[in-house]
């Protein structure tokens, strides 16, 4: 699950990207100005793919999540 301080602290700018690697999800707060490139990039350069990015909604995000969740081994 996406850590609440993270969903609490987004500024206006911020934006969320969502990752996967090794079965884990991962959460990276980018400025909305980030190009998506950019942040392919970055999840190549980690060995992640990239499952979502400028994501705002906090109702969105926290349903995207836990659907992922899911997906990689979490519950049921």
């Amino acid at each position: 699950m996406i850590p609440s301080h993270i969903l609490d602290n987004l500024g206006p700018q911020d934006r969320i990207a969502i990752f996967a690697r090794g079965g884990e999800l991962y959460f990276l707060v980018h400025p909305a100005a980030e190009a998506l490139d950019v942040i392919r990039e970055g999840a190549a350069r980690d060995g992640s793919e990239v499952l979502a990015t400028h994501m705002r909604d906090k109702a969105a995000i926290l349903e995207f999540v836990a659907g992922r969740e899911r997906d990689v081994g979490g519950e049921a």
